[in-house]
């Protein structure tokens, strides 16, 4: 889906009705716009988050066990500081 806006006063855009409805968005909303090799990017949490998720499944296969992976990571690094590693 391609969309044109018009840049407003202090840099503000509304984005199309269809967009808004295809992604969910709603006002009050936070997007994160993101700059990456001369493009600009706005991405919701939700799509954000999911983003992560498929680079973390592509990565290593599936997103089980990576919680416990993290918590042992976390605690080994606090026993490291504890002894002063």
């Amino acid at each position: 889906m391609t969309e044109t806006v018009i840049l407003g006063e202090s840099g503000r855009i509304v984005l199309p009705v269809a967009i808004r409805k295809k992604y969910g968005l709603r006002s009050g909303d936070r997007l994160t716009v993101i700059e990456e090799n001369g493009s600009i990017r706005l991405m919701s949490m939700k799509m954000a988050l999911e983003e992560v998720r498929a680079s973390i499944i592509a990565h290593r296969g599936s997103l089980k066990g990576i919680l416990s992976e993290f918590i042992e990571e976390r605690h080994e690094a606090a026993r490291r500081e504890a002894s002063g590693e």
